[in-house]
This record gives structure tokens, C-alpha cells and sequence, in this order.
């Protein structure tokens, strides 16, 4: 009973949304005449978790008919109407929010019974909703479906296509937007999956669509005829070039400076979506080397958390982005920024991840503040959410172990590592090559500081400077510690 779809929908419902349901199981408009009441009265106890041994189906088929054999058919059977109304229930809350499905709904129901009077106050009133919200792939969208109702109206209520004309150009040019909109996001999908994956062959045919769209051309033309939403016709045409030529940072530059200056024209939904494109495009520059663009990521991170622009529908930021933004800030050496980060976003993570990150942050601390045993002290306080917590603590454990010169300890814990990252099918095969050759430069690297000639160490460090697989800041931290062996050389010779 405990693992049934019902059970694990009904462990989404608040307290809220639970009193609310019972409202709802108990309305005969709904409920087709059965009374689902007794059954969540008994399954009410087991909220929220449901996770008690004597949750079963035999369990409650005796308290819901005390007296009568076990009849699991009847239980199924119950189970799976009262899941159905779960999903009724959801549905309607949705509704509620959805306020375009509800005018396009409810204006062709009043068509229909040529309620005419009536068709043309849904209008203005949903209009006047749209009119104050800001720009999106929500806006544009929905622009373009008022403009066609408007269409309808005119051509079906009142006999005139004429009056209908402006609409219809409305709803074209709006429809233009909300594609330049779509497909700047999906092209960005597409370029990131194609960067994660190698899966340029799979994106080829879309690719060559946009690139012979000659979008350059339509953008200049809006422009010239001072078209109100030029300007942001030519960020959408920036930040889609951004995808397609990424070798040409001037659209990363043309679209960042748009955004930094207009961002408050946009949705909260759309914003979120273009800080993402200007953090994956800094990320991936900084995987090919380029590590000025470590500090425009810090640059843009300040601004997303400045203008609120990192919190999602439940309030919280993600452990992701919390981990992200605080090795960027003190991949700069930005202590004191981090631990202002670190106390004033912790508490805004989903719970559960809070003391993990918080652990994992101030071990991030100390080893940039040199004090190695407090490094080890946090990571010793992390419990491991995902692969990628583990992969994280294995790398600063054995970065810490390097610098106290735990030499022994850190051989075994460089070939614990290595097989902990070959045998682990969780970890994705860029990550896992990334990981490895840390770990054998790493091996390395200690024979060197053991000793060796000053023409070894040069060419270790051409072979780490030409790595590509190797993540920037695994590079940026090999060639620190490759330069003390080189001054520690230079000085004994």
C-alpha cells in the first residue's frame, strides 16, 4: 500500500491542499456518488510520511468494514478511484492559477452559446492581465492568443473582418517574438547537451535550419523601422548567435550588457532562463582555458543574487547553484563575500541539504584560509547526498593531504579514489576522465615533490597546460603547486 501511486501523490498535498481535498472528495459534482471520506479519514493518521508498518491494505479494509472478510478487490478498486480523484483535484487546482487556459476555455464555451456581451468582457479582462505582466515566452504567447480571440470576435460577433486587420497583425508579430523566444532557449539546450554529450551530429539539421534563418536581416529591418520590440528582437538574436558562435564573444557581450541594463523588462521565469545562458557560456569558456571569464561569472553570480534572481517556485536555491557560486567566489580568493554567502543562503536550501552543504562549504573555506586539519574537520561532517558530493570531498581531502605532507596516507587515498571512479557506473564519462586524470597527475606530482630534475617538472607542466580533459581549476591548482616545486628546485640548486 505504501509504495501505490496514491500514497506517494498524496505525500505532495500540504495541510493545506489536504483539507482542501476533502472538500473536494466530498462534492457529488466530482466524486461520481461514492463516498471516499471514511478512506482518507483513515489514511489521514499516516500523513505526511505514510511510511508506518501498518499502513496495508488489510489494515484499512478493517476499519472501513469491521467484521467482513479481507476483500483486496475491493481495496484495489478503492485505491484507484480515490487516485483518480487526486488527480482531478490537481487539475483543478492547477486551473485555478492558469489564467490564459481559463479565458481560451471559457471565451469558445461562450462563443458557442453566442453569449457575444460576454465574449467581449473576457477579452478586456484578460487583457488587462497580460498588459501588466513583463516579457517572456509567457507574454508573447499569450499576446498572440488574446489577438486571435480579438479576430474571432470581430469576425464571427460583429461582421468585421476590417477591424480585425490590426489584430491579426498583432498576433503575427507577436507570434514572431514568442518564436525568437522559444528558439533562443532550446538552441541553448541543444548547445549544451551537444557540449555535455558530444552530440554534435544529432544537432546538425536544427543547427543549419537557425544559421540559414538569416535572422540578422530581420533583426535590422525591425530596427530601421523603429519597431518597439527591436531591441529586444536583437537581444533574443544575441543570445541565439551565442549558441550557434560561441567563438564569438562579442553576442555574449551585446547580450550581457542588454540584460544588465533591461533586465527588469523581463519575467522572473525569464530571467532565470537568460542568467542561466550567461553562467553555462562562462562555465564553458572556462573549461577551454579562458579564465578571465572566472570573474565575469562572479560578476554575474553578484548580480543574480543582488536582484533576487536565484531562488525557484519553492523559495530555495539549489544545492547546485549554491556550490557553484561559492568555489567561483573563492576561486577569486573572495573569502569574506563566500562566507556572507555561505550564512545568508544555507538556511534557503532545501533542508535536508543544509548541514551537507554548509560542511562542504566551510571545508572550501579553510583550505583557501590554509588551515588544512579544519578542511578536514568539515569534510569529515558531510553526508553524502549525490555522486557528486563524494567526488567533491575526495578531490579537497586529497588536496589537504597533499599540503600537510600525509605522503603514505595520501598514496592510498590517490588509489582508493582511482577505483572508487572506475568502478562507479554513476558517475558520467566526462566527470569520470576529468576526476582520473586529477588523481594521476596527482600520483605525479608526489614523486616530484620527493624529488626531481628541473626539466621533469617543465614537462609535467606542459603535459597539465595541454590537458583539455582536465577541469580549469584542477589545472590552475597544479600549476600553483608545479611553480613552489620549480622555486623549491631552483633554490637547492
Amino acid at each position: 500500500m505504501k509504495e501505490t501511486r496514491l500514497i506517494e501523490t498524496l505525500k505532495t498535498f500540504s495541510k493545506g491542499e489536504w483539507k482542501e481535498f476533502e472538500k473536494f472528495a466530498a462534492s457529488p459534482f466530482f466524486n461520481k456518488g461514492r463516498n471516499y471520506l471514511p478512506l482518507l479519514k483513515q489514511l489521514q493518521p499516516f500523513y505526511t510520511e505514510f511510511t508506518s508498518e501498518k499502513l496495508t491494505y488489510e489494515y484499512l479494509h478493517k476499519k472501513l468494514y469491521p467484521g467482513k472478510p479481507f476483500n483486496k478487490q475491493v481495496m484495489w478498486n478503492l485505491a484507484s478511484e480515490l487516485e483518480k480523484l487526486t488527480k482531478e483535484f490537481m487539475l483543478q487546482t492547477a486551473f485555478k492559477n492558469e489564467k490564459l487556459a481559463r479565458f481560451t476555455i471559457l471565451f469558445d464555451e461562450l462563443d458557442r452559446r453566442k453569449l457575444d456581451k460576454l465574449c467581449l468582457k473576457e477579452i478586456q479582462e484578460v487583457e488587462k492581465i497580460f498588459n501588466s505582466i513583463n516579457l517572456g515566452a509567457e507574454y508573447f504567447n499569450s499576446k498572440r492568443i488574446i489577438e486571435d480571440h480579438k479576430v474571432k470576435y470581430l469576425n464571427a460577433v460583429k461582421g468585421r473582418p476590417d477591424k480585425g486587420f490590426e489584430s491579426i497583425i498583432k498576433e503575427t508579430e507577436y507570434l514572431i517574438l514568442d518564436f525568437l523566444a522559444g528558439l533562443s532557449a532550446q538552441v541553448w539546450d541543444l548547445h549544451v547537451m551537444k557540449m555535455m554529450y558530444n552530440a554534435s551530429d544529432k544537432t546538425n539539421v536544427v543547427f543549419e535550419f537557425v544559421k540559414n534563418l538569416d535572422l540578422k536581416k530581420i533583426v535590422d529591418y525591425a530596427e530601421k523601422s523603429n519597431y518597439k520590440y527591436a531591441p529586444v528582437m536583437m537581444f533574443y538574436y544575441n543570445k541565439i548567435m551565442c549558441a550557434l558562435f560561441d567563438e564569438e564573444e562579442s553576442y555574449f557581450s551585446d547580450m550581457k550588457l542588454f540584460f544588465d541594463e533591461n533586465y527588469n523588462i523581463f519575467d522572473i521565469k525569464e530571467q532565470k532562463n537568460i542568467i542561466i545562458t550567461l553562467a553555462n557560456y562562462c562555465a564553458f569558456k572556462m573549461r577551454l582555458g579562458q579564465e578571465y571569464y572566472v570573474r565575469i561569472l562572479f560578476e554575474i553570480n553578484k548580480f543574480r543574487l543582488e536582484k533576487g534572481i536565484v531562488a525557484y517556485g519553492n523559495g530555495r536555491i539549489t544545492k547546485a547553484l549554491y556550490h557553484q557560486v561559492l568555489r567561483n567566489a573563492l576561486s577569486l580568493n573572495e573569502v569574506e563575500w563566500a562566507e556572507r554567502f555561505i550564512k545568508e543562503y544555507t538556511p534557503i536550501l532545501n533542508t535536508e541539504h543544509q548541514k551537507t552543504m554548509e560542511a562542504l562549504a566551510y571545508g572550501y573555506v579553510y583550505y583557501v584560509k590554509k588551515d588544512y586539519r579544519k578542511v578536514l574537520m568539515y569534510l569529515n561532517k558531510v553526508e553524502f547526498i549525490d555522486i557528486r558530493d563524494k567526488l567533491h570531498v575526495r578531490i579537497l581531502s586529497a588536496k589537504s593531504y597533499y599540503e600537510l605532507e600525509e605522503t603514505e596516507l595520501l598514496i592510498h587515498y590517490i588509489d582508493s579514489s582511482k577505483h572508487f571512479i572506475v568502478s562507479n557506473d554513476a558517475i558520467e564519462t566526462e566527470a569520470r576522465e576529468a576526476y582520473l586524470k586529477f588523481f594521476k597527475y596527482l600520483e605525479k606530482l608526489v614523486l616530484f615533490k620527493n624529488g626531481s630534475d628541473e626539466f621533469a617538472i617543465r614537462k609535467f607542466k606542459e603535459a597539465i597546460d595541454n590537458d583539455k580533459t582536465l577541469r580549469l581549476r584542477h589545472g590552475s591548482w597544479f600549476n600553483e603547486k608545479i611553480n613552489e616545486l620549480e622555486k623549491r628546485t631552483a633554490g637547492s640548486a
